[in-house]
């Protein structure tokens, strides 16, 4: 891919950043753009609800998606403060199991919107020749891609500089981009890249952090 194409890209991509707009986390009192953060709201029963659409109505409060944060902020005291009323809050691990749901479901959606964007490739063929062209910034593999191709695979990446992640099956893959099963998919798109690493960087730090507690 011309370099000077995917700077080009990358700058309209920051700028399209700049005018998010931006939320403060209650753990931290970090500012992110709302899309980087969690939204919870209470339900008219006074239960605290991860807002997995963003928008639902009534009072929110939003929180990194890290361990920390969630803990730090998801407690009666700091959201009574935060949401001026007396919550229920749902035991961590629930929340916790939800939050990593709700960050899947984003991933997919991410993958089906770049499919349809054109800025998805798979099939062994496709992808052969996406690498030959030096079009393929991110792999990502399937769990269960057989032994083989998962170390040709590999070596096309080490070949190429490009970082790869297992996530999904075959089945799932496939159903993801409205196609059959897939051993791989190859993203070739900065703005699709961008917004997908974000979130598997949250997962990562999620899961990481959890393991340690």
């Amino acid at each position: 891919m011309d370099e000077t194409r995917v700077g080009q890209q990358q700058e309209q991509g920051k700028g399209r950043a700049r005018h998010r707009a931006e939320r403060t986390c209650i753990g931290c009192r970090a500012q992110r753009g709302t899309y980087d953060l969690l939204r919870f709201v209470c339900t008219p029963q006074g239960r605290l609800s991860l807002d997995s659409s963003g928008h639902a109505p009534g009072r929110g409060v939003y929180v990194c998606c890290d361990v920390m944060c969630l803990r730090t902020a998801l407690t009666p005291a700091k959201l009574a403060l935060a949401l001026k009323q007396s919550v229920i809050v749902p035991d961590f691990e629930a929340l916790y199991q939800e939050v990593r749901s709700l960050l899947y479901k984003r991933l997919r959606a991410y993958l089906g919107l770049g499919q349809k964007a054109g800025a998805v490739v798979s099939g062994y063929a496709l992808l052969q020749k996406a690498f030959t062209q030096a079009r393929v910034l991110y792999m990502i593999l399937a769990e269960d891609i057989a032994t083989g191709r998962a170390e040709e695979y590999r070596s096309w990446c080490t070949q190429h500089n490009v970082p790869y992640a297992m996530l999904f099956t075959k089945e799932e893959l496939g159903h993801i981009i409205g196609k059959p099963s897939r051993s791989a998919l190859g993203l070739t798109a900065p703005h699709v890249l961008e917004r997908l690493c974000a979130i598997l960087t949250s997962l990562e730090s999620l899961s990481t952090a959890y393991d340690r507690i």
